[in-house]
């Protein structure tokens, strides 16, 4: 098809002229429609981003979530680490070290000594890295105080193995606690009073073990609520007393180890149900038992103790 013919007003002569095209005038008006076309297709691609997003950048924001989320599950794994040393660091702290007669570690030192503001946003991408760093670099120094802790007090028991052995350390029986130490609701008298020692599940005629070395300073029956009782005398200021029972093994007088059948548990004296009360003597003042439950207990289950130990419920007796 012939090329339609343009014309074009000449203000010179005041006519209308035919447009010839000379190659470069040819090449300009390509020019103009190339840059027109290329401004389109930017434009096009524009909107297509707009609407369906940058592949790169989908795909970086996909990277970005599923980091997050591996830092998130290390953080909170971390944070159960750090719960597990920090029980340790409690025994040795309430026990061990007190015990002993050890100076306690520097709760500065343990906990790190960082002071001061970060110097990271925590939401933002390396504010979450640094902060996943920063907890695992705090977990690392608080194990690496306890494992010098831990060899100060190995030194301490090569020179103290008969103390050792008499201090109370075990579960007497095997069960879950169900009340702790400290106020709570009596359950016969109806009255919130001090509950001196921890209650524990046990069924009738469950078997009741010495906590550790020492001398049957009492076993038999007082009007006094706990029953039918025995009490271990186990030397440096430590007495244990084991409450309800239902039957005795041991006579006052009586040597025992630790790990010995005692007794078995029963439901005597003001006790709401068959269950072992157990209460820790240091020195003449009754003490939190938990603090002595810690052979054959792991973190987790110290743990699980711990927080039941905490609930203000109703006791057993």
């Amino acid at each position: 098809m012939a090329r339609k013919t343009r014309f074009y007003y000449d203000e010179i002569t005041c006519t209308f002229e035919e447009e010839k095209l000379t190659p470069g005038a040819i090449a300009k008006r390509i020019s103009t429609i190339g840059l027109i076309s290329l401004a389109l297709a930017f434009g096009i691609f524009q909107v297509y981003l707009h609407t369906n997003g940058d592949p790169i950048a989908e795909k970086q924001k996909r990277e970005n979530a599923q980091l997050r989320t591996a830092l998130s599950d290390l953080n909170e794994r971390n944070f159960e680490l750090m719960a597990q040393v920090d029980v340790l660091h409690q025994k040795d702290k309430d026990l061990y070290r007190s015990v002993f007669g050890m100076d306690e570690i520097n709760e500065g030192i343990y906990e790190g000594g960082i002071g001061g503001a970060d110097d990271f946003d925590p939401n933002t991408s390396p504010g979450i890295v640094n902060n996943a760093k920063k907890n695992i670099e705090r977990l690392a120094g608080k194990i690496r105080q306890q494992e010098s802790s831990y060899q100060d007090i190995a030194n301490e028991l090569e020179t103290n193995k008969d103390k050792l052995s008499h201090i109370p350390i075990i579960r007497p029986v095997p069960g879950k606690l169900i009340s702790g130490f400290g106020m709570r609701m009596h359950p016969i008298l109806r009255i919130r009073k001090t509950h001196t020692g921890i209650d524990m599940e046990a069924r009738m005629g469950t078997p009741v073990h010495a906590t550790g070395d020492g001398v049957v300073k009492f076993a038999g029956a007082k009007a006094n609520g706990y029953g039918t009782h025995i009490d271990i005398d186990h030397s440096y200021g430590f007495v244990t007393k084991y409450a309800h029972l239902s039957k005795i093994a041991v006579k006052p007088g009586q040597k025992v180890k630790r790990g010995q059948l005692i007794g078995y548990s029963g439901n005597t004296g003001q006790s709401a149900g068959p269950h072992l009360h157990y209460e820790v003597i240091r020195d003449g003042r009754k003490v939190d038992p938990m603090n002595h439950v810690i052979k054959g207990v792991t973190p987790e289950e110290f743990l699980e103790m711990k927080k039941a130990a905490q609930i203000e419920n109703k006791s057993w007796d």
